[in-house]
């Protein structure tokens, strides 16, 4: 019962962390400034956090 709910949590930690100030320096720092690939890497934590948060609902589905 506690991996859906862990699915959940670390999905949503995986779609908060890309609006974090200290995120988004390291990653500017990281891609020389390209506002562009720093973007296109938040969208990337976006949808991985989407898809930990889906799988850990299709889970708690299949255990109710």
């Amino acid at each position: 019962m506690l991996v859906p709910l862990f699915l959940v949590a670390v999905g949503l930690l995986l779609m908060w962390q890309p609006r974090t100030h200290r995120w988004r320096t390291r990653l500017t720092r990281h891609f020389a400034g390209d506002e562009r690939r720093v973007k296109q890497r938040a969208n990337t934590f976006f949808l991985l956090g989407f898809a930990f948060i889906m799988a850990g609902l299709a889970f708690l589905y299949r255990l109710t």
